[in-house]
């Protein structure tokens, strides 16, 4: 009695088998990365989400696009091997009929909103690039156009200007561990351990909404959004604030801090809607 049941408790035993067999895919090439989202629509197959990593497909050297937290599902057998596979097939959003997904017309402007200051992205090439959020030089905040198709570019810091969350054209590539992320009705939402929004943001075809972030580089100049205000950061300390909207306008760039003190030699990309000027000096001696 005891060996049989003991055979039959052996059998059952093998969770592990029930994975999926999720590998992540290290050392795509450029093109296999484009390959992959434009063949899962620039999303996670799950839930469309524009944050996400690369894995290699079952049995195929073929990529696939899934955020960190169908991935944690997958791993914990939350979800099946045959939804994964029943996803690749139907990636989410390809489902999304009359719903806005990343698909967009170039001949419609999409709007771009950081707390209540608004201006509108026009992409007219196949290729062409938005900055939204611009720091002495480096991308916080990016939209990239990809011949019909949009992707994300951003990266998010600490209150000090440390580096938390870096994403590179929706590629989750720097996170915190166990950082929560959700994606919910076009809404991406970031928690930290302690469940606190560190960033909040409504991303789509024709409306980017950002009302929650800190982006603050190593020498503390940068901005924090929160809600329906963009706080200008100088040497870390606060050194303006916009609550404003401002009208429809061309622009190739939203926000951007330029620090002519610290970085003389810098010229800023495109034609900005707001720019702030740092005018405070400070003594070799700082960093």
């Amino acid at each position: 009695m005891y060996n049989a049941f003991y055979a039959g408790f052996i059998d059952m035993q093998p969770i592990e088998a029930h994975k999926p067999d999720l590998t992540p895919a290290i050392d795509l090439t450029d093109e296999q990365k484009l390959q992959a989202r434009q063949q899962c629509f620039y999303g996670c197959v799950f839930c469309g989400s524009p944050v996400f990593r690369y894995y290699f497909q079952p049995d195929s050297a073929a990529a696939v696009l899934i955020c960190h937290l169908h991935a944690k599902q997958l791993r914990t057998t939350l979800l099946s091997p045959s939804t994964l596979l029943e996803r690749i097939r139907q990636p989410f959003n390809q489902q999304r009929i009359n719903k806005p997904g990343f698909s967009f017309d170039p001949n419609r402007r999409v709007q771009v909103s950081v707390g209540m200051n608004t201006v509108y992205a026009d992409f007219v090439a196949d290729s062409e690039e938005q900055y939204c959020i611009w720091v002495n030089g480096q991308e916080f905040f990016t939209l990239h156009a990809e011949s019909g198709w949009l992707c994300f570019s951003f990266s998010l810091s600490d209150n000090t200007g440390q580096p938390l969350i870096r994403v590179e054209r929706g590629e989750l590539i720097q996170s915190p561990e166990q950082w929560d992320y959700t994606y919910e009705i076009n809404t991406l939402k970031i928690r930290d351990l302690q469940r606190r929004l560190q960033f909040t943001a409504q991303l789509c075809n024709d409306r980017v909404l950002l009302t929650k972030g800190n982006f603050i580089d190593s020498f503390g100049d940068g901005f924090v959004v929160e809600g329906n205000r963009v706080i200008a950061m100088l040497d870390g300390q606060k050194g303006g604030q916009y609550m404003h909207r401002i009208e429809p306008g061309r622009y190739k760039g939203g926000w951007a801090l330029f620090n002519k003190i610290r970085h003389p030699e810098l010229v800023m990309p495109g034609n900005f809607a707001f720019v702030c000027a740092a005018k405070r000096k400070y003594s070799g001696s700082e960093r």
